[in-house]
């Protein structure tokens, strides 16, 4: 007699939309939350300077049958100002308090009060259109609670408990090119598999080529270098970008304006240095799209800008079906939103190091405890192990989330 052949495990993508289903999970409050972070040290971008990261917590209180709480929690990345997208803190409070949240409720109600699986909050996100970082954050909230209740990791149900990914580190500007060298010499030495700076016109030649001085003739861990410019050549450009490709970077990140994809893939047709996108890229569409018309040859890829973990996850295997290198990217998250993007790192496919830094590289106060990390022996690179608490990551620690919160409001999920 035949053994009967054990039932497939459902994709990543299928196992997070169908999280919750059959599940008795009431929704019963809703509560917005306003921390302000400090930063180690000011970051530096061609379009300005980051001195403090805050954020928007949404935070949805649930009731088990049994009378039990289940907290569920997801993190906005959208930045203090619309440097890179049209959504800032301000105007994602207002999208989740006036639209999103109020939307998440009736959709209970309309379930009895039951709470959403995450793959029935699609409609959700019609409500707001255009505000794909905003609705990430309801989203992560309810795929946190749904986990939660069920004991689950979220590497758990990526098939990713357990390992571990390289991270990469982001430098940015710097009042000199010693400083900047010296701070890529400093990142080296903690183990990171890649670093990438930032860059601007004028000055981006020179930046390059004392980086390749340095790393031609340092010893132990010499990271991957790569370049992010986050949007500031214009066409006139092209020149001065394929320069660059003496250099033998692993790519160059968001050369032209979000929406200028023609200068894109006329870079991309003319260097031999990969292009990569990530402004450009705000849901899947747009990354099928800069990919098949040649307007870049990596992704970048962050859950927020995408409009959500199951965007996040529906890109990656698109990606990967088609060996398309990709990279998790960063937006300076608390430790809430870096365990999500370290977990997804995991996942298998052409990846690359992401912008994935342990939290207190870049944050002088935090929501969570430290990641565990270590250095490996053999390659001299740093080690980030992806979460196993149940749900998306640790729950914000009350002292710490009291230290560091300046708003808070309840959202109505009533009648």
């Amino acid at each position: 007699m035949q053994a009967t052949p054990a039932a497939e495990s459902p994709s990543p993508g299928r196992a997070w939309d169908g999280l919750g289903l059959g599940s008795a999970l009431v929704l019963a409050g809703a509560e917005l939350v306003r921390v302000d972070l400090p930063l180690v040290a000011p970051v530096g971008t061609s379009v300005g300077t980051h001195r403090r990261r805050p954020l928007v917590l949404v935070h949805l209180r649930c009731l088990r049958p049994d009378g039990a709480v289940v907290h569920g929690w997801g993190e906005c990345a959208a930045l203090g100002d619309t440097s890179y997208d049209a959504e800032d803190v301000d105007g994602a409070w207002v999208t989740l308090s006036d639209v999103l949240l109020p939307g998440l409720a009736a959709s209970a109600r309309s379930l009895g009060g039951v709470l959403p699986s995450p793959g029935a909050l699609r409609a959700l996100s019609g409500l707001a259109p255009g505000r794909p970082l905003a609705f990430a954050a309801v989203e992560a909230a309810v795929g946190d609670a749904h986990l939660r209740d069920a004991g689950r990791a979220f590497a758990d149900l990526l098939g990713v408990a357990g390992a571990e990914v390289a991270p990469g580190a982001v430098v940015g500007t710097a009042a000199s090119t010693d400083e900047l060298v010296a701070e890529v010499a400093g990142r080296a030495g903690e183990g990171y598999a890649r670093v990438k700076v930032k860059i601007e016109p004028g000055t981006e030649l020179a930046t390059v080529a004392a980086l390749a001085g340095w790393a031609a003739t340092a010893h132990g861990n010499v990271p991957r270098l790569q370049v992010d410019a986050n949007g500031a050549y214009g066409p006139d450009d092209l020149d001065r970008l394929a320069a660059l490709d003496a250099y033998g970077l692993a790519c160059i990140e968001q050369p032209f304006a979000r929406d200028d994809l023609a200068s894109h893939r006329a870079l991309a047709a003319r260097a031999s240095t990969p292009v990569c996108l990530d402004e450009s890229l705000d849901g899947p569409d747009a990354v099928r799209r800069a990919v098949s018309t040649g307007a870049c040859s990596v992704v970048c890829v962050k859950p927020g800008r995408l409009g959500g973990i199951a965007n996040a996850l529906d890109v990656l295997a698109w990606c990967s079906a088609r060996r398309v290198p990709w990279w998790i990217g960063g937006m300076f998250e608390s430790g809430l939103g870096r365990r999500v993007t370290t977990a997804l790192s995991a996942l298998p496919g052409p990846s690359l190091p992401g912008d994935l830094a342990p939290p207190e590289a870049y944050l002088a106060a935090d929501l969570v405890g430290a990641e565990s990390r270590r250095v490996d022996p053999g390659t001299g690179h740093l080690l980030v192990a992806v979460s196993d608490a149940p749900g998306l990551s640790p729950v914000p620690i009350p002292s710490a989330l009291d230290a560091l919160a300046v708003g808070r409001t309840e959202v109505s999920t009533g009648p």
